[in-house]
């Protein structure tokens, strides 16, 4: 948000933007976002809707929860993998950023590094809390 602040404030007040401000805050929201994504897995504080939640049983949630985990796995794999090897060929490539010279491969393998420890995330902690769930729902029916 500074760095944003000081460009605007540098572009209307004084005429004169800060140089490299765009690449420096697209950078920043690459690491929030990638940074906090295995927390929101540990945390299981991901955006749902559950509209039909009330109308199965728990054992169809629990079933559900569980495919829905694996896919997400293996999306998350396949994605980290596929970034992590487009991170390393730009890094290969010696590609920088155009104002400020920033080497742009190893945000990318850190986007890549960071969907693997999401998928670690979702298929343990996901799979455990779908499988517990379903143990408290029988037990409250007992």
């Amino acid at each position: 948000m500074l760095v944003t602040c000081v460009d605007v404030v540098g572009r209307y007040v004084f005429n004169n933007p800060l140089t490299g401000s765009t690449e420096l805050t697209e950078m920043a929201v690459g690491i929030v976002v990638f940074s906090v994504l295995p927390v929101i897995s540990w945390r299981n504080e991901h955006v749902v809707v559950d509209l039909l939640d009330s109308l199965v049983s728990a054992k169809v949630h629990m079933i559900r929860t569980f495919i829905l985990n694996a896919l997400i796995s293996i999306a998350l794999a396949v994605l980290g993998t596929r970034i992590y090897e487009l991170g390393s060929r730009s890094l290969s490539y010696e590609e920088v950023t155009e104002y400020l010279g920033i080497p742009t491969g190893w945000m990318m393998c850190f986007i890549g590094i960071m969907c693997w420890i999401t998928t670690v995330m979702v298929s343990t902690v996901g799979m455990y809390r779908a499988y517990r769930y379903y143990q408290q729902v029988l037990i409250i029916k007992l």
